[in-house]
Order: C-alpha cells, then sequence, then structure tokens
C-alpha cells in the first residue's frame, strides 16, 4: 500500500515551499492539485511547476474538482469521490502526493480528503508537510507581528456570523481575517465597540507573494476608504494598538 502525503506549498511564492516539500515533490509518483473549477487553471500546479522541471523523470499530474460552495451534500459526494481517487492510486503507487497552498491543517480541502480516507481505509499511512501561512507571509511582507508578549490572536473567516465575531472581538489583542475581505466594512463597527481605535493598525493584502500581489498598510480608520478585496486569497490583519 502507498503513501499518501498532504504537502502546503505556502502562499504562492515557489521559493517558500520548504526543503521536506521540494524533496516529496521530486520523488512522488503520483501529484493531486485541487481547482474550484474544471476550466479553471489550478493556482498551487503553478506554484509547484519550478520543483517540477528539475525532476528527471515527470511524474503523473491529476487534477481533482473540489467545488467552493456552502452546499454540503455536494461537498461530501465531492470529498468521497475525490478521496475514493486518490486511495485507488495509493493501492499501486509508490508515494501519493497532495499539494495545496498554505498549510494542509488550516483551511485546506486536504482535511476534508485526508479524514474521508482514513474513515474508509486505516490501513493507508498518510502523512502531512507543514507549509508557509499567508497570515504568516503577509505578516512578514508588512513588517509587523502577529502577536507580542501575552497577545492572543484570533483567525477570522470574515463571512462569520456577526454574532460570533462580536464576542471573538471582545477577547482578542489582534486578528485576521481570511477567506475574501470585501465584508471588512461592515465589522468595523465592532471593532470600535470592542475597544480598537481609529489608529488600530491594519494590513490588507490580497494574493501575498504571487506575482499579482496587492497589499496596503494603515490604520483602522483608512478601511472606509480603501477597496475591499474579493479574491478568495486575500486576508486581512488587524492590530489592537497602532503604530509604536
Amino acid at each position: 500500500m502507498g503513501r499518501i502525503v498532504g504537502i502546503g506549498i505556502g502562499p504562492g511564492d515557489p521559493e517558500l515551499i520548504t526543503i521536506k516539500a521540494t524533496k516529496t515533490l521530486r520523488e512522488a509518483d503520483t501529484i493531486f492539485v485541487p481547482k474550484a473549477h474544471q476550466r479553471k487553471p489550478s493556482i498551487a500546479l503553478n506554484v509547484i511547476k519550478p520543483v517540477l522541471e528539475k525532476r528527471d523523470r515527470p511524474p503523473e499530474i491529476l487534477e481533482l474538482i473540489l467545488p467552493m460552495t456552502r452546499n454540503k451534500k455536494e461537498l461530501e459526494v465531492a470529498w468521497e469521490k475525490n478521496a475514493e481517487i486518490m486511495v485507488e492510486k495509493a493501492k499501486c503507487e509508490k508515494l501519493i502526493a497532495y499539494v495545496t497552498l498554505g498549510d494542509p491543517t488550516l483551511y485546506s480541502t486536504f482535511t476534508y480528503l485526508s479524514r474521508k480516507i482514513r474513515e474508509k481505509y486505516p490501513e493507508i499511512n498518510i502523512e502531512i508537510i507543514p507549509g508557509i501561512t499567508s497570515l504568516t507571509a503577509c505578516a512578514a511582507r508588512s513588517g509587523v507581528s502577529l502577536v507580542e508578549g501575552n497577545e492572543i490572536l484570533s483567525i477570522v473567516p470574515s463571512d462569520s456570523d456577526l454574532e460570533k465575531i462580536k464576542e471573538i472581538v471582545k477577547y482578542s489583542d489582534n486578528l485576521v481575517f481570511m477567506k475574501r475581505i470585501q465584508h471588512l466594512e461592515s465589522i468595523l463597527p465592532i471593532l470600535e465597540k470592542a475597544g480598537f481605535t481609529k489608529n488600530s493598525r491594519v494590513i490588507i493584502a490580497r494574493r501575498c507573494t504571487m506575482p499579482d500581489e496587492k497589499m496596503k498598510i494603515g490604520k483602522l480608520i483608512n478601511i472606509q476608504s480603501w477597496r475591499a478585496y474579493e479574491d478568495y486569497f486575500s486576508l486581512a490583519i488587524v492590530k489592537r494598538r497602532g503604530e509604536r
């Protein structure tokens, strides 16, 4: 029985793929790459191309369609179907890799696929290679810290229920809003009520470290005049304190 390895390939810059991830990508017999639509190119595949070009023998590359939807039934069908495809390869291949942007344990499709595989095929060995996350990459690019001392950091999907966000913000020193941030302005009153000020530091980024990266650094008061990034690969870092 083969191995299935979930590989985090970082936020988008091929140079941020770890040494261990690179080694596995160069050895894998089959590499699975996720994409949201049949007609949409895989961003993950584009990121790993520089690594694959240095292989002596090209791997088998298979694309898995994993729709971006809230329909649970549709998602369950997709996870079940794609998990079975991966298992069939694992039964006859030595090494199977599944690549995902960022880290496989942070809002990753690999979480659901690996869970399905473990439930039905516990004999298959599943490994995870962590990757650099978009939130740490964004913090590094902007030159700010995510947390200091005893500060508390909360990671929040930006389309979360507002009542839930109200509670989270009360106990957070710094926040990272992920998965599209077009609704960030609607969260502004909640942040202000929780004690964040107009001078609280804010960084918003789209496709951090990718060729089409966009980033803005400013204060909470600037959000109203900034154009929000609707791209799924966008995030915002909000720090309770301003610049020091």
